[in-house]
């Protein structure tokens, strides 16, 4: 996986996880203000959810890059962790995708799957 950057939100609880998370891997950490500029536009876009429950301020992200035909990957959390991580890693590869923006629930933090998930990678 030749990941180099991860976007997130500022001031997000899931956000400090994923950036504590990407920092330990030496992966790059950036802010991402959802308006997006020439030196800001991400590769692809990672929806982390769990039992497919999204919050309608992130679908409409997810929906804004799907239409602009930006990679979009959506995992859930409890389905199965070993699909899920295999799948990511072939979506980064096959888009080669170098910069994401990683977008969830704040409550994702306490799922334990996330660790799992996040080790998987």
């Amino acid at each position: 996986m030749n990941l180099n950057t991860v976007f997130l939100r500022e001031g997000s609880p899931f956000s400090a996880y994923i950036g504590e998370w990407a920092e330990g891997l030496g992966i790059s950490v950036a802010p991402y203000s959802f308006k997006p500029t020439e030196d800001q536009v991400p590769d692809g876009l990672l929806l982390i959810n769990e039992n497919q429950d999204i919050r309608k301020d992130i679908d409409e992200i997810h929906s804004h890059y799907d239409t602009k035909h930006i990679p979009t990957q959506k995992i859930d959390l409890n389905g199965t962790l070993q699909v899920a991580v295999n799948n990511f890693r072939m979506w980064v590869d096959n888009n080669k995708c170098k910069q994401v923006l990683i977008i969830g629930s704040d409550d994702l933090v306490k799922n334990e799957n996330l660790e799992r998930f996040l080790k998987g990678i």
